[in-house]
């Protein structure tokens, strides 16, 4: 199973996560693809069958600077238009700003509105985002395990 594992971050910690991910499913045997956002081609969004994000939120809700082209493509999409996809978005944030983790809230919204299918629940994660992180990671390697041995 192809899988991309895509990450937009401020200040390295959505880029962390993102590598984590990669390493755990990597070690499960699955062949990943690793790209910052800001060197992705939005439109190989249109080909993806398996994509996992991990983004910040930066200002009043707003991507941080490499993620904003790819969250406007996927804005502008037609809803119903990526009905192959199946996702999950890591959101990482603060709680004490006002729109905590908007990025990945919207990221995982606008997914689900153009027909993908969510294979774990999206996690937002405050400051302290180690030990949510994780269990999104082990959220996501026990889904693609589940559906592997209902493949068999």
């Amino acid at each position: 199973m192809n899988i991309t594992v895509l990450y937009a971050s401020t200040t390295g910690n959505a880029a962390d996560c993102a590598q984590r991910l990669a390493k755990r499913l990597t070690a499960d045997g699955h062949e990943v693809a690793i790209h910052d956002l800001g060197r992705y081609t939005s439109a190989d969004i249109d080909k993806a069958t398996t994509t996992f994000v991990c983004i910040s939120t930066w200002g009043d809700g707003e991507p941080p600077d490499d993620g904003i082209e790819f969250v406007d493509y996927i804005k502008a999409l037609e809803d119903g238009s990526l009905p192959n996809l199946r996702f999950s978005v890591l959101g990482l944030g603060d709680t004490g700003y006002e729109f905590f983790c908007q990025c990945g809230k919207d990221v995982d919204s606008h997914f689900e509105r153009l027909g993908g299918t969510r294979i774990a629940a999206r996690m937002d994660c405050d400051v302290a985002f180690e030990e949510d992180a994780e269990k999104w990671t082990n959220s996501i390697a026990e889904a693609l395990s589940a559906r592997e041995v209902s493949q068999s």
